[in-house]
């Protein structure tokens, strides 16, 4: 690998609701890619994550007319959060619209994942200095041009993201370059211990503990469900 290459994955969540102490994840998508951290520029998309999760209580009307998802579709689906954190192992930079909602339900589940380098294409991209009257997604993406046709879709809206963030600003940036050149995300309130920002074992611990039992009780309901990548689909 290039010295500025990095890899990075971008990916969107569908939940049962908005609190992800009350609320489970229901559908993820990921596309894992290279970049080049100096220029901003992609190289290549690396591999693609998809899957369903059926959560402990019935999906709402309202979330099925919101997303289109339905308690059929997610029946016997489950997170295997062993293959996922495999799937994200060499995975630096981790990238959503709004990222602090898609964070704060993967960390609930896999608590490890926050200490990557988190960028939110909503916040990380001054986007009013660009002449966009707000930061919603759907305005940015009809202001460049860019379909998504399954709105509030994970796979839809991941790839309608990535799309966005490769377009260039006024600067001629890409949007990714504007967004690794700040910052990234600091850590949840909830996983430090005091000014210095370091992450308490004993609550790490416990999160990934609790997580594990949470995942397990469900799966003993459910029929195993294998996620699906770009790579086991195209084999």
């Amino acid at each position: 690998m290039a010295q500025n290459e990095k890899i990075g994955i971008v990916l969107d969540v569908e939940t049962t609701g908005l609190s992800p102490h009350t609320n489970e994840i229901i559908e993820l998508f990921m596309i894992k890619f290279s970049f080049d951290q100096k220029t901003g520029r992609f190289i290549e998309t690396l591999d693609e994550y998809s899957t369903f999760n059926e959560p402990s209580s019935s999906i709402s009307s309202q979330i099925t007319r919101l997303t289109g998802i339905t308690n059929e579709m997610v029946k016997g689906a489950s997170l295997d959060l062993g293959e996922i954190l495999d799937f994200c192992s060499d995975v630096e930079y981790f990238f959503a619209h709004n990222a602090s909602f898609d964070r704060s339900f993967i960390i609930k589940v896999m608590p490890e994942l926050v200490h990557r380098k988190w960028h939110c294409s909503m916040r990380h991209v001054k986007w009013k200095n660009h002449g966009f009257p707000n930061m919603k997604l759907g305005t940015l993406l009809d202001g460049h041009g860019i379909l998504n046709d399954q709105a509030h879709r994970a796979n839809s809206d991941t790839r309608s993201t990535l799309e966005l963030m490769l377009k260039t600003n006024s600067a001629g940036h890409t949007y990714l370059k504007e967004m690794t050149s700040r910052k990234p995300m600091a850590l949840p309130a909830s996983m430090k211990t005091g000014p210095s920002g370091q992450t308490s074992k004993y609550s790490y611990r416990r999160a990934r503990k609790m997580a594990e039992q949470e995942m397990a009780a469900s799966r003993e309901k459910k029929a195993p469900f294998r996620y699906q990548t770009k790579k086991n689909v195209d084999s």
